[in-house]
């Protein structure tokens, strides 16, 4: 692979310091001036978790599946008349529309007050970027705390400075992330996994319930049906990982002969009386799985997480009369009132944003 980021930012150095791309002592000064920089930015958990932050929205996307293309915008150099800032993402969708999107991270400790905010000045040079180029602007937010990507315009946020004030509820009222394939789904608890041990190796079960058995296969059930169906078994695997029902067990299996195996069992905390239980929207199915490859506690070990379009595409095209996994997909639209300008809610102007809220 060509290094053509690197030997751009060596190019870069070069002219600054005004050294020949074929001076001996260019690589070690190089590296020497960088190396600073690089120590700084591993220690800023600021910078770390909002290039993190980024990238899971990208990969989310690709992901989701729904869209033509998906480019990273703030990157090469941009010539303007006036003073702009490039947003993080253009996104074709897939009816032709597009947008530019601005990927920003928030972190309320307390989970009941969820807001944000952005100045006017960083604002309108987002905007200024998505007027000079025709395309409309919008905030992809990812509410940590709560472990959820809403996408909204930025108009029915406006505060009456040109800035911006958003809340985590109003986000969700407004929250486009539909348009990029983002569902919520429901199945009918619970779901099963269960480990059943080699007949043809020693199996014991201690007095104080310990199983010791070579696992010689592993199933998947949605209540008592077996899924046999690949595309069904995935599914119900991604579930059963990373979705929201709490696991319990494992849970001894006995057979004639002793131990049989063991059984995992996810189902909600509480039962809905429709006969289906919301499991999870697929953004925050794979934000679960993001982090289990890039965070390790509290720290980021990781920015970059593979994409998994595979997960959620076939949702697009689901059999539902034939699989074996009753499936119940929610697609959200932003209301009508959320997406209505500040003044127009209200009737005048909003309050200012708390003080403590920083900017990306």
């Amino acid at each position: 692979m060509k290094a053509f980021d690197l030997f751009a930012l060596v190019a870069k150095f070069a002219q600054q310091n005004n050294l020949a791309l074929n001076d001996p002592a260019l690589v070690d000064r190089f590296f020497a001036d960088a190396a600073p920089s690089l120590k700084t930015a591993l220690a800023d958990p600021t910078l770390i978790h909002g290039a993190r932050t980024e990238r899971m929205f990208e990969a989310m996307v690709l992901s989701l599946g729904k869209f033509r293309l998906l480019k990273t915008e703030d990157i090469g150099r941009v010539h303007a008349a006036t003073s702009l800032r490039a947003p993080d993402f253009r996104v074709v969708l897939d009816d032709g529309e597009q947008w530019l999107i601005e990927v920003k991270n928030v972190r309320c400790e307390d989970p009941k007050r969820q807001r944000t905010s952005m100045s006017a000045k960083y604002l309108t040079s987002l905007q200024a970027y998505a007027d000079a180029v025709c395309v409309p602007l919008r905030l992809a937010i990812y509410w940590s705390r709560w472990n959820l990507w809403t996408v909204i315009a930025p108009k029915p946020f406006l505060r009456s400075d040109g800035g911006l004030r958003i809340t985590m509820t109003g986000a969700i009222m407004a929250n486009e992330l539909g348009r990029l394939g983002d569902v919520s789904i429901c199945t009918r608890p619970p779901l099963r996994l269960v480990l059943g041990a080699a007949t043809d190796k020693p199996r014991t079960l201690s007095a104080e319930g310990l199983a010791e058995f070579i696992i010689g296969s592993a199933k998947v059930f949605s209540g008592d049906v077996e899924l046999t169906d690949p595309r069904d078994r995935r599914l119900a695997e991604i579930l059963f990982l990373y979705g929201e029902w709490p696991v319990e067990g494992p849970f001894a299996i006995m057979g004639d002969d002793g131990i049989a195996g063991v059984e995992f069992l996810a189902k909600p905390e509480e039962h809905s009386d429709q006969g289906f239980d919301g499991v999870g929207w697929a953004s925050r199915i794979f934000t679960r799985y993001f982090a289990t490859r890039t965070v390790d506690g509290d720290q980021v070990i990781q920015l970059n997480g593979r994409a998994v379009p595979e997960w959620f595409a076939p949702l697009a095209a689901w059999d539902f009369k034939r699989s074996q996994l009753p499936l119940w997909l929610f697609h959200q639209q932003p209301s009508t009132e959320a997406l209505m300008s500040g003044a127009e809610r209200e009737g005048g102007q909003l309050p200012e944003a708390p003080p403590d809220i920083a900017d990306k």
